[in-house]
C-alpha cells in the first residue's frame, strides 16, 4: 500500500494559448500607438482662400466746423421786429423779409389780428406738416437737444404764418383810417437766410484753430419775431451760395494716410446724407487740418455751425490668408525672355545647353515652373534646372548662367495633395491675416486649398487628409 501511495504524480495542466487574446492585445497596443503618435506630432490643417478687405486708409469720424460766405445785415432803427419769411429759407433780392415797429403800435395790432384771425392757409398746414414730418424721421435718441431746435423753428413757422396773413388786413385798416401803413424792409441779397448770429460768419479756412472745436464754448444770439432790437445790432444774415467748407481736425498719422487723397465719400448722420467733397490739407501754426470742399445741401445745415461727418476710409480688396500660411522661398533669376514653351504644349520652360556625344552644343527644352514674372524676371523653382545650368535664348545664340537667387513670400497650396509654392503679393495685414493680391499669374485663386502652418512642411510633400 505504501509503495502504491508513493508511485501517484501530481497531474500537470496543459498550457492553452488563447489566440483571440494575443490578437485583441496586439490590436489594442496598436492603437494605443497610433493614437501616442497622432497626439504628440504637429497637426497639419487646411485652410481655404477667401476674398478679403481692409482699410488702407482708416475712416474719419469727427466734429468738423462750417465755413461759409456770410452776410451779416443790422437793423436800420430801434423797434419791435417781425419776421415774414422761414428761417433756413431761400430768398431772392426784392423778397419781403420783416417789418420794424418803433412804437410798438402795429405789434399790438399783430397781437390781436392773429387772435381774432386764426385760419391758417392750406400751404400753411402742409409747409408745418412737412415740418413735423422732417422732424420724426430724423429723429434721434441721442442728440435731443434737437427736440428745443425743433420746438423754436416751429413756432418761427407759425408766427411767419400768422403774421403774412394779418399783414394785409392791418395796412387796410391803417390805411381807412388814415394812418400811416407799415413799409415792408426787401432782401437786397438772395441766398439762404437764418436770424441768428455766432461771431463766426468772417472765419476762415486760415484763421481756424483748434480752440475753436470746443463746442462748450460756443454761443448763438438768436433774433425771433415780437423782439424788441436795438439800431444796429444784427438782425439776420444771408449765406450768399452753396459754396461752403468743412474743416476738421487731424492727427499727424491721418494727415500722413491722407496726404495724397484729393476726394472722399462723406456721410452726414444727422441727415442721413452721403456725398462726396473735394479733400485738402493745411497747417495752421503746426496743426494739420482736413478741409472738405462741396457744392450742395448746404441748406439742410445752414441752421448750425458744428455738423458730424463720417469720411470713409480707403480699403483694398483681395484675398484673405492666415500670417502662419506665409514663407518665405529662395529662387533662382532669369532673363523673361530666355523662357519659352515646349513643342506643341502651352507648358513653359527653358532651352538648357546639353554637349552632345559629337561635342555640340544643343538646347534641350526643360519644363520649368514658373513662380512668377516681374520687371523682365522669371522667378523659377530650383527642382528642374540647377544652378550653373546654362541657359540659350530662343531664336539667338545669347547664353544665360543660372547664379542669382532672390527670396519670396508665399504660401503653400495643396489642390492636388502636395504642397507647392505660390506666391503672393501682400497688400496689407489685419488681425492676424494679410491681405493679399488676387487675380496674380502663378499666384493664388480664391476657393484654394493651403497649409495653415507652412512651417510643419516642405515644398513638394504629399499631404495625408
Amino acid at each position: 500500500m505504501k509503495s502504491k501511495r508513493r508511485r501517484i504524480v501530481r497531474y500537470r495542466k496543459p498550457l492553452n494559448i488563447n489566440i483571440g487574446l494575443i490578437i485583441f492585445l496586439l490590436i489594442f497596443l496598436y492603437l494605443g500607438i497610433s493614437c501616442f503618435i497622432y497626439l504628440s506630432r504637429d497637426k497639419i490643417s487646411i485652410y481655404e482662400v477667401v476674398k478679403g478687405e481692409s482699410e488702407v486708409v482708416p475712416g474719419i469720424s469727427t466734429t468738423g466746423i462750417m465755413i461759409r460766405s456770410e452776410e451779416i445785415v443790422n437793423a436800420p432803427v430801434t423797434g419791435y421786429i417781425n419776421y415774414y419769411v422761414k428761417e433756413g429759407s431761400k430768398v431772392a433780392v426784392g423778397s419781403t423779409l420783416y417789418t420794424i415797429d418803433e412804437s410798438g403800435d402795429f405789434t399790438n395790432l399783430l397781437k390781436e389780428a392773429a387772435e381774432n384771425s386764426t385760419t391758417l392757409t392750406t400751404k400753411n398746414v402742409s409747409d408745418i406738416k412737412e415740418d413735423i414730418t422732417s422732424f420724426v424721421t430724423n429723429y434721434d435718441n441721442m442728440n435731443f437737444e434737437s427736440t428745443y431746435e425743433f420746438k423754436y423753428n416751429l413756432n418761427a413757422r407759425l408766427i411767419e404764418c400768422v403774421n403774412i396773413n394779418a399783414l394785409d388786413a392791418i395796412n387796410m385798416s391803417l390805411s381807412a383810417s388814415g394812418s400811416p401803413t407799415l413799409s415792408l424792409n426787401k432782401s437786397i441779397h438772395s441766398g439762404i437766410i437764418e436770424f441768428y448770429t455766432d461771431g463766426m460768419e468772417d472765419l476762415t479756412v486760415e484763421t481756424i484753430t483748434d480752440s475753436m472745436f470746443d463746442t462748450s464754448e460756443y454761443k448763438k444770439a438768436t433774433v425771433t419775431s415780437g423782439e424788441m432790437i436795438e439800431a444796429n445790432s444784427p438782425i439776420y444774415k444771408v449765406i450768399e451760395n452753396e459754396n461752403w467748407n468743412i474743416v476738421i481736425q487731424l492727427t499727424d498719422k491721418q494727415a500722413e494716410g491722407y496726404k495724397d487723397i484729393t476726394s472722399v465719400e462723406v456721410y452726414f448722420p444727422s441727415k442721413g446724407i452721403t456725398t462726396k467733397a473735394e479733400f485738402t490739407i493745411i497747417n495752421n501754426s503746426g496743426t494739420n487740418y482736413g478741409v472738405l470742399s462741396l457744392k450742395q445741401y448746404l441748406i439742410q445745415f445752414s441752421d448750425n455751425r458744428y455738423v458730424e461727418v463720417h469720411i470713409s476710409g480707403k480699403t483694398e480688396s483681395g484675398l484673405k490668408i492666415p500670417k502662419t500660411s506665409l514663407v518665405e522661398k529662395d529662387f533662382y533669376t532669369v532673363p523673361s525672355d530666355y523662357m519659352t514653351y515646349g513643342g506643341d504644349s502651352n507648358d513653359a520652360g527653358f532651352l538648357v545647353e546639353t554637349i552632345n556625344e559629337n561635342g555640340e552644343s544643343l538646347g534641350v527644352f526643360t519644363e520649368t515652373d514658373i513662380i512668377k514674372i516681374k520687371d523682365g524676371i522669371c522667378y523659377i523653382d530650383d527642382s528642374e534646372i540647377e544652378k550653373g545650368s546654362i541657359l540659350i535664348k530662343p531664336n539667338s545664340t545669347e547664353k544665360y548662367k543660372i547664379e542669382s537667387m532672390a527670396k519670396l513670400d508665399g504660401v503653400y497650396n495643396v489642390n492636388n495633395g502636395m504642397t507647392s509654392f505660390r506666391h503672393v503679393n501682400i497688400m496689407t495685414e489685419k488681425n492676424g491675416y494679410y491681405i493679399v493680391e488676387s487675380g496674380t499669374t502663378y499666384g493664388l485663386q480664391v476657393y484654394d486649398q493651403i497649409i495653415l502652418n507652412a512651417s510643419l512642411v516642405d515644398d513638394k510633400q504629399i499631404i495625408f487628409r
